[in-house]
């Protein structure tokens, strides 16, 4: 039994269970990185020969976190079939990157700059700290009032089509939003079963690429926006544990959950509602500068 062999058995076994994007990453892992390694037998692996590995991959210049995911692939597919195997190897340390929250000016700045169906996005993003994937699969039926229900994704497969998957990217992501009245409106009326974003999560990436070029924002990535929602609630006093589940991220505190969840459900909406009026006021700060800019003769 060859690497080659046991990646393809792995994946093939793991595929009902997996994420169609887990599939994917695996699929272009195994069509370019397991080269050097592809025809070794499983059963005679050593140590050795995953560092090495893991070093060859290093000095090509391939990033830490993509060697980790390469040796994470390899490593589970040895592991089917010899799974009292142990290997003692150094994955290269990864590199934080340090990235600043954009602030309310150039949030502002994007917003009133950006066509109509990108304006949803980057309020859906920035002010109710939705992902790409769960903005594109957002349905009219998922808004009740200003309650938006988060609980589905749009993914791509392993061929590179986008499919509407019933379930978020993590159990924490099925969440209910509180959203502005502004961007309720913003919004509008659409048939339940309507998607309201109509383009993909990559057009939503490429059209906010070229709006951040024409503006001249640099180092701000659509994703960024969700860092300014924390951003934006740390500085309104909102605690974390309030903030992971206004924005679908894993809590660093289960007790919180387990002993207290009472006391917060109860402060909650108080948390929302006042992040939802910082917002409505960065809205209606935009539509005013707007309509000032209009009335200049």
């Amino acid at each position: 039994l060859t690497v080659t062999d046991a990646i393809e058995r792995y994946i093939t076994a793991k595929t009902p269970v997996l994420s169609p994007p887990t599939i994917r990453a695996y699929r272009s892992y195994q069509r370019t990185h397991y080269d050097g390694i592809g025809n070794k037998h499983v059963f005679k692996l050593t140590t050795e020969d995953m560092q090495l590995f893991i070093s060859a991959k290093t000095i090509d210049g391939v990033s830490a976190k993509t060697v980790a995911n390469i040796y994470g692939l390899l490593a589970s597919s040895v592991a089917l079939f010899r799974p009292d195997a142990v290997f003692r190897v150094k994955l290269p340390t990864r590199k934080k990157k340090a990235r600043q929250s954009p602030s309310d000016g150039v949030v502002c700045d994007l917003f009133k700059s950006a066509d109509p169906e990108l304006q949803k996005c980057i309020a859906l993003a920035a002010f109710g700290s939705l992902r790409r994937g769960e903005i594109c699969a957002l349905k009219h039926s998922d808004l009740n009032g200003l309650c938006l229900s988060v609980h589905a994704d749009m993914v791509m497969d392993e061929n590179g089509n986008w499919l509407y998957k019933d379930y978020p990217k993590t159990e924490e992501s099925n969440r209910t939003v509180l959203l502005p009245e502004e961007v309720v409106a913003l919004i509008g009326d659409g048939l339940e079963d309507d998607y309201i974003i109509g383009i993909s999560p990559s057009r939503v990436s490429d059209r906010f690429i070229k709006l951040c070029k024409r503006l001249g924002v640099k180092g701000v990535r659509f994703h960024d926006l969700r860092h300014y929602f924390a951003s934006i609630g740390a500085v309104l006093g909102v605690p974390d544990t309030y903030l992971s589940t206004f924005g679908g991220w894993r809590s660093d505190s289960p007790i919180m959950k387990t002993i207290y969840q009472g006391t917060i459900d109860e402060q909650t909406a108080v948390y929302a509602s006042t992040m939802t009026a910082h917002f409505s006021n960065l809205i209606n700060s935009v539509h005013e500068s707007v309509h000032e800019i209009q009335e200049t003769p």
